[in-house]
């Protein structure tokens, strides 16, 4: 599966093959707006994305076997 995160303004911002990049990418998103885990109460990613009023797409591989 890939992980597409998008802005605000609908902006492709970030694409993961794992959840635990994506977390990393959210953390480093948090640290920029100056958001720090010891002052706000700490969010899954998932609602931190929601919070912030960015979107997350799940692409999931489609394969397609060969009919002989």
């Amino acid at each position: 599966m890939t992980y597409l995160i998008y802005n605000e303004e609908c902006e492709l911002v970030g694409e993961f093959v794992s959840i635990y990049d994506m977390e990393h990418f959210m953390d480093d998103v948090r640290n920029s707006r100056g958001e720090r885990y010891k002052e706000l109460p700490k969010l899954s990613v998932f609602d931190y994305i929601k919070s912030i009023g960015y979107y997350m797409e799940i692409k999931c591989p489609v394969t397609v076997d060969k009919v002989a």
